[in-house]
Formats: C-alpha cells, structure tokens, sequence
C-alpha cells in the first residue's frame, strides 16, 4: 500500500469554513436550474463556496465556482485521475482497486458509512465554451441530466478516508482487504473499520494546476467542520512529509512525531486532528 497524502502548496485562509446547502446550482451567475425530479440517485449535501474564497483559473478567464460534495462510485475514473496528475511518484498514488472499494462502500445504498467521509472538490464547466483544461475533465460526469447545455461536474480535489480502530495511521489502516468485493469477504483489520473512532485520510490531493489558491484549505476545513458536526468519530489522522507538517498545523492538526508507517519507504510524520467535545461541537454548530 501506498501513502497519498496533501500533495499542494495552499495559501493560508483566515476565512470560516463555507455552509452546507443541498444543490450546485448556485454555481452559475445565472438563473438557478430546477433538480429534476425522479432522479435515481438520492439527495447529497453540497457545500457551496461563497465568493470570497473563489479562485480564478490560469486556463480560463473566468472565475470558478468551486462546491464540495461526497464521492460516489461515480466519480471513481476523476479520483483517479485527479492521483495520477497529483503525485508524481506512482509509488503515493492511491490505486484504482482501493479507491473503488471506499467509493463502493460508500455507495447510498450500501448500508456503510465509508463514502460519507470521501469529499470532492467540484466546478462546473460547460465543455467547449471556454478554454478550461484540467486532467479530470475527460472523466467529468453531467451536473444534472435536464441540463440542455451539457454542463459536467469537474473534480479538482479531493479527500479519501476511511474509519479505524488505531489512534495514528497505520499500515493496516491505508490497506483494504483484497477479497473485499467477494461474495463473502473474510474478516479483516485491513482498510475501513465501521466500529472505529478515528478517521485515517488515505489521500488529500489537489490538481496541480490549481494549487496555491486556497482550494485544499477551503476543501479541509469543510471536511473538518462536516466530521465535526457529524459526531461520528473523536479525531482526524493522516501521515506527512516534514514539508507539509507546518500546513497542517495551521488547520490544528498535531503533529505526533514520527510515523510508524512505512509507506513508500517511511519518513512521514503522524498528524492528528482532535475533534471537539460534544459540548463545544454543539456550540460550535
């Protein structure tokens, strides 16, 4: 298994993290599209970001409008090739077999709660008007099938997670069992842990031609404030390099020291992010 995590140079955001809504709509200047009804795919909770912390893009003249909702099983070829574009050494890349197993199993219909900690980062783009290159716009899906001008999802940036019983990543922690897809998957310590406490975050990546802009700030502080809220668990760990401890610190993870974790060759650094009491998380709220 490999290590795949924070692979941007973000500027600090002193900004509060953006609130959730339930539709990308508002992406557009324009009037705001209906959500067709009957749709197959059940309702999921959008983050829209407000203006101030929109970006501008080297490849095209106008503003994104960047929204963060949860990863599917949709969006499996974008994830992918959002990690090939974001880490050069395919020794750090999330494989396609462990990000379809967290993507599945957080499939809405699945019963488990492992895709609800998978976020993406999204803008959306009307393919041909304007001259918009990222590495995931060829696998970008449709914001919504009514849309007569064709407009798709881009994903930018994104965060893989699953749950575990383990304080600090571990190398069981970033792994998956390989017969997860079979009829009848043995036990296993590998991979996501439905009764865990902590969230291990397998991959934060964003594409590097949108790096230094703020997006991977505004894409973590969502997911802390929603893992927050939602109550699920009492912590965040991931693994870093010494380069990006100080970046992490500065949205209040801790760094732990060296990490056990020997993914590609060992030399990270274990960061925690303790969530807060029930108390002040209801304050906080």
């Amino acid at each position: 298994m490999t290590p795949n995590l924070s692979s941007f140079e973000d500027q600090k955001s002193p900004t509060p993290p953006p609130t959730f809504t339930d539709s990308p709509n508002r992406m557009s200047s324009g009037p705001s599209s209906p959500v067709p009804t009957g749709s197959p795919e059940p309702q999921r909770q959008f983050v829209i970001v407000p203006p101030d912390q929109q970006f501008h893009s080297r490849s095209a003249p106008s503003n994104l409008h960047p929204y963060i909702r949860p990863l599917t099983i949709s969006d499996l070829e974008s994830c992918i090739a959002l990690e090939n574009a974001a880490f050069t050494d395919p020794g750090e890349r999330a494989t396609r077999e462990k990000v379809r197993q967290q993507l599945k199993n957080g499939d809405f219909n699945m019963g488990t709660k492992c895709g609800e900690l998978c976020l993406g980062i999204f803008t959306t783009v009307v393919p041909g008007t304007t001259d918009f290159k990222a590495e995931t716009l060829a696998a970008a899906r449709p914001v919504e099938t009514s849309r007569k001008n064709g407009a798709v999802s881009v994903l930018l940036g994104h965060v893989v997670a699953a749950k575990t019983e383990a304080p600090v990543a571990t190398d069981e922690s970033m792994d998956y069992p390989r017969d997860w897809n079979s009829e009848h998957p043995k036990p296993s310590n590998l991979g996501h842990q439905e009764q865990g406490r902590t969230i291990v975050l397998h991959s934060v990546a964003v594409l590097p031609r949108f790096q230094g802009r703020g997006i991977g700030q505004v894409l973590m502080k969502a997911y802390i404030a929603q893992m927050n809220g939602a109550g699920i668990v009492d912590r965040l760990a991931l693994i870093a390099h010494d380069h990006k401890v100080t970046w992490y610190e500065t949205l209040g993870f801790t760094n732990k020291g060296s990490s056990k974790a020997q993914f590609g060759g060992g030399g990270w650094f274990d960061m925690v992010y303790e969530m807060k009491p029930i108390e002040a998380r209801a304050r906080y709220g």
